[in-house]
């Protein structure tokens, strides 16, 4: 770790996942396309403490947890790619 870690001025904390849409707005999206017979279900989940493992099961049941995870890396390289441009921050590949 570089000991100037805390100079602002030389780096920026990339936000946490909730600050980029990434959270329960992300799996209520997912929801919403994919699980629409399931979908009051699936908001009543994210209502209560330890949702995600409920929502990942509800998933798994469904056959889509691989498509759930597919969805959520596409919308993680697609929003931090946003930020990074947001902050100028140049980004290869």
């Amino acid at each position: 770790m570089p000991v100037d870690l805390d100079d602002e001025g030389k780096y920026i904390a990339v936000p946490h996942k909730n600050d980029l849409g990434l959270g329960k707005r992300l799996a209520l999206d997912f929801a919403s396309q994919f699980l629409e017979d399931d979908f009051e279900k699936v908001q009543d989940i994210f209502r209560h403490k330890g949702a995600y493992a409920r929502f990942k099961d509800v998933l798994e049941r469904s056959g889509i947890l691989a498509q759930w995870y597919e969805f959520e890396a596409a919308a993680q390289e697609k929003a931090l790619r946003e930020w990074c441009e947001i902050n100028s921050i140049e980004v290869s590949g």
